[in-house]
């Protein structure tokens, strides 16, 4: 028993702490970046995923996404991404420091230099689903009319404790879509409402491979239970309730 409950707790741990501890620290997730040039402040949306000290994601700004890649260690990540403005190739070299939820770090653009940006985390990917206006009039902690909207998780595991995770979920009659939060980024989810039963369906990217997780609860009046299951090995137990910045 002890050998399947490490298991789950392990499989947990991979598919829901955001990054290698319960706090994020490193730079997996979505970023709000400011770089400073002699022409004004340039905004962006930098979308991170970490596998190991490899690093991939998006940057995304008025003139459209580019992808990026790069490697990370201690927190300092190195990126860079090809850009295409009126046929010509410019290359950005992003060097950043990650401090809890800052970012800080200069970016060489081309031949025309450095410049310094500052970062924040942002929220949820932009791939995933929005909250309809439903969800937006429902009080945090009100009573529960639909689980569109975004969603603060926690799975407990005896003698393991709590591991938060967080959801944008969206539903559409009895189904339901939306992405939960991992270490590698968004993962997509599938499931079901059946009047007040909630049925999750995932698969979480482990050093091992895929691994299925299902998790099935009851609405209430303010928050939904139930129980995680990690490909059959146990269970563990799951509250969510609506988050706070709608």
């Amino acid at each position: 028993m002890k050998k399947y409950l490490g298991v789950l707790a392990a499989a947990a741990i991979v598919a829901f702490t955001p990054a290698a501890s319960f706090a994020q620290s490193g730079p997996a997730g979505e970023w709000q970046i400011s770089m400073t040039t002699p022409q004004g402040t340039t905004n962006s949306t930098l979308e991170l995923k970490v596998n190991g000290d490899k690093v991939t994601g998006t940057l995304s700004n008025s003139m459209g996404p580019v992808g990026v890649t790069g490697t990370t260690a201690d927190n300092a990540v190195k990126l860079s991404a090809e850009l295409n403005i009126q046929n010509m190739s410019l290359t950005l070299a992003i060097d950043g420091k990650v401090t809890g939820d800052t970012m800080d770090g200069t970016v060489k653009v081309g031949d025309f230099g450095e410049f310094p940006f500052t970062g924040k985390r942002g929220g949820a990917s932009a791939a995933a689903a929005a909250p309809t206006a439903a969800a937006a009039t429902n009080a945090v902690g009100g009573a529960i009319t639909d689980l569109n909207g975004k969603w603060d998780i926690k799975i407990v595991i005896a003698g393991m404790g709590e591991m938060p995770a967080t959801a944008l979920m969206k539903q559409d009659g009895e189904k339901l879509t939306g992405t939960i939060s991992g270490p590698a980024g968004d993962m997509v989810i599938a499931g079901s409402v059946t009047g007040k039963a909630v049925k999750i369906e995932f698969e979480a990217d482990t050093p091992q491979g895929k691994i299925p997780v299902t998790m099935t609860g009851d609405i209430g009046a303010t928050s939904v239970v139930g129980k995680a299951s990690v490909a059959g090995m146990g269970e563990a137990d799951w509250t969510a309730t609506r988050a706070a910045n709608q």
